[in-house]
């Protein structure tokens, strides 16, 4: 077993020792909610009966569903273990009697006082290399497989495993694959005022990522988060020649929303960049399972473009006017 393999492994058999697990939230703020958006999405296509919930960590709070009870998981992160509201929507779960999984980077901080179990995840950023099966997001999924698959059983279990044991091995070649494009995408977008993001399927989680935690919050470019397949219910109206468009194309069952997307920003002459995870040898992880590494690879993939962006632009990724500067 690996690191990660292990630990998801022995945490939630001990849960089940104690109680039955039928329902899983995912909660968290930011990075950290759009982080598990792998685990959902692995639960929402292949679970039979467990019902998956996926919410901020204020709303939460103050609307906790009244589900959330004995037979509970609920799943929370925060990069530093203080983020306030994720660290009451964590005590709020306990106290209604769910088991509490908490992820955090900083070990010995506030969330850890109200997880049940506590998991320590790699981080650093680019281009300095951490494990990218043991990062925030690919934990999600860990544990999205280990709950599957010790409730209801997963017939693709053995490919997951498989699949996340050459990951970073994709990791590294796609990322070296896009240094040049990123360069490139650097230079001739670095002026843009609004960029849109879009994705689909298990990417977009990526997108949205991207769009409030990278484009608003680091680069202070104005930005939204569209799914592919909503794209033609509204936001379509925007296109016209030059609207900038970032589309996460997937490989997994809802492709073709996304090529539907390109086809008409194209024939419309938006200004288009697609980062297709076909191009970026996906297709090297076990075929059953694939489709659930799509997001993730699109994370650390855009690690690359965004440092280059940053650059271009002169404005680090650390920048920041109100985050941790002002009380909010």
């Amino acid at each position: 077993m690996s690191v990660a393999h292990d630990t998801v492994n022995k945490i939630i058999a001990d849960v089940l020792t104690k109680q039955k697990i039928e329902r899983v939230w995912f909660v968290g703020c930011g990075g950290s909610l759009t982080g598990f958006w792998p685990g959902k999405y692995f639960l929402d296509c292949e679970a039979n009966h467990l019902a998956v919930g996926y919410m901020t960590s204020n709303e939460f709070v103050h609307a906790t569903p009244e589900a959330v009870g004995k037979n509970s998981v609920v799943i929370l992160a925060s990069q530093q273990g203080n983020t306030a509201e994720t660290v009451e929507a964590a005590r709020v779960a306990q106290q209604k009697g769910a088991a509490t999984i908490g992820l955090v980077y900083t070990p010995e901080t506030p969330l850890c006082k109200y997880s049940d179990y506590t998991i320590n995840y790699q981080w650093a950023r680019y281009p300095e290399k951490v494990d990218p099966a043991q990062q925030k997001a690919a934990y999600s999924l860990w544990l999205a497989v280990e709950i599957l698959k010790q409730t209801e059983g997963y017939a693709c279990y053995d490919a997951m495993i498989s699949a996340f044991s050459q990951f970073a091995g994709v990791v590294n070649h796609a990322q070296q694959q896009v240094k040049e494009d990123a360069l490139r995408f650097a230079e001739q977008w670095k002026d843009e005022k609004v960029i849109y993001m879009m994705g689909s399927g298990p990417s977009y989680g990526a997108a949205h990522q991207e769009s409030i935690c990278i484009l608003l919050e680091m680069q202070w470019i104005h930005s939204a988060s569209i799914h592919s397949g909503e794209y033609f219910h509204g936001p379509f109206e925007i296109t016209e020649p030059g609207t900038p468009f970032i589309l996460l194309q997937s490989a997994g069952r809802t492709r073709p929303l996304d090529e539907r997307a390109i086809r008409f920003i194209e024939r419309y002459q938006g200004k288009l960049q697609c980062i297709d995870v076909e191009k970026l040898d996906i297709a090297a992880l076990p075929a059953s399972v694939k489709e659930y590494f799509c997001g993730l690879l699109h994370n650390c993939v855009l690690d690359v473009y965004n440092l280059a962006l940053a650059t271009a632009r002169n404005h680090p990724l650390t920048t920041r006017r109100y985050m941790w500067k002002v009380e909010y």
